[in-house]
C-alpha cells in the first residue's frame, strides 16, 4: 500500500494525547466518611473495575477513529497492476472511408465506432486520434466528442501500412513511455499490404468491425458510343459482389427529371451491362441511381452529356476527292473543306482538326511544316501517296517526321488480310473480332522502312496503314490503278475514327482526386477565371488560357466533392462536369488479419478499454478509512451512552 500525501502520517503521533488523558486520571476525588467502611471497599472495588473495561474501550474506539481519518488524508492506494500503462502513449486510428457506411447492429459502422469511442474512453485518458483526413493530437474524449460526432466519409482510402506508417510519426516523443496503435477499421483487403509491418517495440490492437449484410451493387462506369448524332445509346456496367436473385431497379436522371429506368439482376452473373437510348441533345446533370442497403456512395454516377463541336476537316488533292465528300458529309458532325492543289488556304488548315493530304506527287514546304506542327498539337494527319511521287521531296518530309523512308516501289499484288483491333483507330467499330471479310486488294504499294505501329497489314506482314505520333501514311495511293480499297467497309470507319480522334471530345464524368486536365471551350479575357460551382462550393481551379479554349486542372488537392458541376465564366454558363469517386471500395472483400505479426486482435473498443483501465487503474482506499472512521466513532457515541 502506498500512499499520495505520506506527509500526513506525521499526524499519527498526536494519537499520545487521548492515550495519556486516559492513563492519567486527573480529577481529584473529594473524601467522604462513611461509619461502615467495610460496605464502602465493596462498592469501590466494583465501581474502578467497570469504568476501567468502558475507559479502554472508548480509548481504543476514539484511537482507531482518529487514526482512519489521519489514513483517509494521507490517501493510501494499491498501485497498478501494469504501472507503464499510466503513461502509456496511445494512437487511436478511425477508418472513416467509404466502406464503413456499410450497416452494422444499429446504424453505419463508422457511427458505431464513434459511439463506442465516446462511451469506453476514460475521461482522463490522453491520446492521438487521427481518420483518413483529420488529426486530433493529445487530447482527450470529452475534447473532441462533438468533433467526433461530426465526422464524415471521405475518399481518401489509405493502406493500412501508410496508416501505421503515419502512427509511428504520431507517438509521443518520450523514449521510456509505453506505445500503443489501436486500428478500427473493416478492413478491406484492398486497403492492406501484405508484408508485415507491425513494429514489435509496439502494442498494436486491430479492432475489425464486422457489417450485418455483405452484398454491395455499384454502378462502375458508364460510356456513350462516339455521339455525333442526336440518338445514340448510353452504356453503363453495373456489379454486385453477390448472386442474388432480387431485382433492382435502375433509373437516369437529367436533375429531377426522370429520362429512363429498367432493372436488373445477378441471378445468373455478378457484373451487368444496362443500355439506354436516348436522343437527348443535351444532358447537362445526367445522374445514374441504383438501390441496395449497403454503400451510398457507389450507388449514384453523375456525369454530363453536352452538343459535340463540329470537327473541321480539310483536304488537299491532286486526285478524286469524292470518296472523302462523301464521308464527311454529315454537316452537324463535321466541317468540310476541300481543296485542290495549289489552291489550300492555309488559315482554315491552321484551324482544322484533321488533315487529308490526298495523292501531291510534292508536299510543298510550307505544308510539311504546318503538318509537323499539327502532329506536335496532337491532331491527326493521314498522307495518301500519289502513284508516282517525287522520292526526294517525301522522304525529306517522312524522315524529318520520324516516319522513316520510302525504298522502293512494288508491283505484286498483296491482300489486307489482317486488323489490328487493338489499335486506337478501331476502338468501338467491331462488336468481335472477325478472320473472314471481303480482302481489299492492293495492285501497287511502295515499300516503306516505317517504324509506325500498323492498323491494317498486308498479307506479307507490312503495314498497309500505319500511325506514328498522330501521323497516318499509306503505303498505297487510294486509286482504283493502286487497290480497291474504296470498295472496302473499312474505308470509312477509317477515315472517321481519324476525325473523330482528332479532337478531344469532353469525358462522360472525371474522378474525385485524380489529376484531371479538361478543356473547356470558351475565351477568357485577361481579368477573367473559370468557376466549379455546385450549391454552395465555388472554387477556382488550376486554368491555362489557350486561343478559343481554356485548360483547366483538378488537382489532387482540390475539395471536390461527387455530383455535377458547373462550369461559370463570372456568372454565365459554360458546360457542365460530372465528378465522382473513385470504386475501389465497392470490393467488401476482407483480408486474415492473423496473417500479421506483432498485433492483437481485439473483439471490441469495451473489450479493449476494460482490460486497460484494470491493468492501469489504481485502487485507492480512503473512501474506506472514511468509513472506518464513522464506524468508530459511532462506536464510541454508543459505549458512551450504553455501556454504565
Amino acid at each position: 500500500m502506498l500512499f499520495k500525501n505520506p506527509s500526513v502520517l506525521y499526524a499519527l503521533c498526536l494519537l499520545i494525547i487521548p492515550i495519556i488523558v486516559h492513563l492519567f486520571q486527573l480529577r481529584r476525588f473529594k473524601k467522604e466518611y462513611f461509619t461502615n467502611v467495610a460496605f464502602l471497599k465493596k462498592i469501590q472495588q466494583q465501581s474502578r473495575k467497570s469504568s476501567k473495561v468502558k475507559k479502554w474501550l472508548v480509548l481504543l474506539s476514539r484511537l482507531f477513529a482518529l487514526a482512519a481519518i489521519i489514513l483517509a488524508f494521507a490517501q493510501p492506494y494499491f498501485p497498478a497492476a501494469d504501472s507503464s500503462l499510466k503513461d502509456e502513449s496511445l494512437v487511436i486510428y478511425l477508418d472513416n472511408s467509404f466502406s464503413m457506411q456499410q450497416e452494422g447492429d444499429n446504424t453505419n459502422l463508422l457511427n458505431e465506432a464513434v459511439q463506442n469511442l465516446i462511451t469506453t474512453i476514460p475521461s482522463n485518458k490522453e491520446f492521438t486520434l487521427f481518420t483518413n483526413d483529420q488529426v486530433y493530437r493529445n487530447t482527450t474524449i470529452d475534447k473532441i466528442k462533438n468533433q467526433l460526432l461530426e465526422i464524415n466519409f471521405t475518399a481518401k482510402n489509405p493502406s493500412l501500412k501508410s496508416s501505421y506508417l503515419k502512427a509511428q510519426n504520431l507517438f509521443d516523443t518520450q523514449i521510456n513511455n509505453s506505445k500503443a496503435f489501436l486500428a478500427i477499421s473493416d478492413f478491406q483487403g484492398n486497403s492492406i499490404d501484405s508484408d508485415n509491418f507491425f513494429n514489435e517495440n509496439y502494442k498494436n490492437y486491430l479492432i475489425p468491425l464486422q457489417a450485418k449484410e455483405q452484398q454491395n451493387l455499384s454502378i462502375d462506369s458508364a460510356y456513350i458510343d462516339n455521339k455525333i448524332d442526336k440518338d445514340y445509346q448510353l452504356h453503363i456496367r453495373v456489379s454486385s459482389n453477390q448472386n442474388t436473385e432480387d431485382v433492382f431497379p435502375i433509373a437516369l436522371y437529367n436533375q429531377e427529371q426522370l429520362l429512363a429506368k429498367s432493372s436488373i439482376s445477378f441471378k445468373d452473373s455478378l457484373s451487368k451491362n444496362v443500355v439506354f437510348n436516348l436522343n437527348e441533345e443535351k444532358i447537362l446533370y445526367g445522374k445514374l441511381v441504383i438501390e441496395d442497403n449497403s454503400l451510398a456512395y457507389d450507388n449514384e454516377l453523375f456525369f454530363g452529356i453536352t452538343t459535340s463541336p463540329k470537327i473541321k476537316v480539310a483536304s488537299i488533292s491532286a486526285n478524286d476527292d469524292t470518296f472523302l465528300r462523301n464521308i464527311f458529309a454529315n454537316k452537324e458532325a463535321f466541317e468540310f473543306h476541300a481543296f485542290k492543289e495549289n489552291e489550300a488556304d492555309y488559315s482554315v488548315l491552321e484551324s482544322a482538326d484533321f488533315i487529308v493530304v490526298n495523292e501531291l506527287k510534292q508536299i510543298p514546304v510550307s505544308l510539311q511544316t504546318l503538318l509537323r506542327e499539327k502532329t506536335k498539337k496532337e491532331k491527326n494527319i493521314v498522307v495518301i501517296p500519289h502513284e508516282e511521287i517525287d522520292y526526294e521531296n517525301y522522304n525529306s518530309f517522312l524522315v524529318s517526321s520520324n516516319r522513316g523512308k520510302i525504298v522502293d516501289k512494288k508491283t505484286e499484288e498483296l491482300k489486307v488480310t489482317q486488323i489490328r483491333f487493338s489499335h486506337p483507330l478501331f476502338k468501338n467499330v467491331f462488336r468481335k473480332q472477325i478472320s473472314n471479310f471481303d480482302y481489299p486488294s492492293v495492285y501497287q504499294s511502295y515499300q516503306i522502312d516505317d517504324y509506325g505501329s500498323p492498323a491494317l497489314l498486308t498479307n506479307d506482314q507490312t503495314g498497309f496503314l500505319t500511325e506514328k505520333d498522330h501521323f497516318y501514311l499509306f503505303k498505297s495511293a487510294l486509286s482504283e490503278k493502286s487497290t480497291n480499297f474504296k470498295n472496302s467497309p473499312l474505308i470509312v470507319p477509317v477515315f472517321y475514327n481519324m476525325a473523330l480522334q482528332s479532337v478531344s471530345l469532353p469525358q462522360l464524368y472525371y474522378n474525385v482526386g485524380d489529376i484531371n486536365e479538361i478543356d473547356i471551350s470558351t475565351p477568357l479575357n485577361e481579368d477573367e477565371v473559370l468557376h466549379l460551382v455546385k450549391n454552395e462550393i465555388d472554387l477556382i481551379p488550376l486554368q491555362r488560357k489557350l486561343s478559343e479554349q481554356v485548360k483547366i486542372t483538378t488537382a489532387q488537392d482540390l475539395p471536390i466533392v461527387a455530383g455535377n458541376f458547373e462550369v461559370k465564366k463570372q456568372n454565365e454558363l459554360i458546360t457542365t462536369l460530372g465528378f465522382n469517386y473513385n470504386r475501389e471500395e465497392s470490393n467488401l472483400t476482407g483480408l486474415f488479419l492473423n496473417q500479421f505479426e506483432n498485433i492483437e486482435i481485439k473483439d471490441s473498443l469495451k473489450n479493449y478499454f476494460s482490460t486497460l483501465r484494470n491493468q492501469s487503474e489504481v485502487d485507492e482506499l480512503w473512501k474506506w478509512f472514511v468509513i472506518f472512521a464513522l464506524v468508530f466513532l459511532a462506536i464510541e457515541m454508543l459505549l458512551l451512552k450504553f455501556l454504565k
